[in-house]
C-alpha cells in the first residue's frame, strides 16, 4: 500500500523535469472517451449564460448581473449614460445648426 503524504513544488518540478508521472497508475471503473468528455463540457457551457462576446461587450456599458435575480434587467453604467447623454446632445446641435441654416440660392 503506497503511504499518502503531501506533494510539494519541489515534487512537481522534479516530475516535470523528468517527465514522469506525478501519480501512481489509478484504475477507473468507468473511462471516457474524448468524445464523451467534449459532449459534457458542450452542454455544460451551454447552462453557463454569463460567457460570451455579448455579455463581454454589455458589460462594457451595463451594470454586473445580479446572480440573485438573473431575470432582472440590468441598468447602465453611470459613464454610459452621460456619454450617451453628451453625444445625443453634439448630435442634436450639428443637426439643429446644418438644417437651421439659411440655403443660398445660386442664380444661374
Amino acid at each position: 500500500m503506497v503511504e499518502d503524504r503531501q506533494v510539494t513544488p519541489e515534487d512537481v518540478l522534479e516530475v516535470a523535469r523528468r517527465r514522469r508521472p506525478l501519480c501512481d497508475d489509478v484504475e477507473v471503473d468507468d473511462p471516457m472517451t474524448a468524445d464523451e468528455v467534449l459532449t459534457a463540457f458542450e452542454a455544460r457551457m451551454e447552462q453557463r449564460l454569463d460567457l460570451g462576446v455579448v455579455n463581454r461587450a454589455l458589460n462594457v456599458f451595463l451594470e454586473p448581473k445580479n446572480p440573485f435575480e438573473p431575470e432582472r434587467r440590468r441598468k447602465p453604467k453611470m459613464e454610459t449614460v452621460i456619454f450617451g447623454m453628451l453625444f445625443a446632445l453634439v448630435g442634436a446641435a450639428f443637426l439643429f445648426f446644418n438644417l437651421a441654416a439659411p440655403r443660398m440660392q445660386v442664380y444661374p
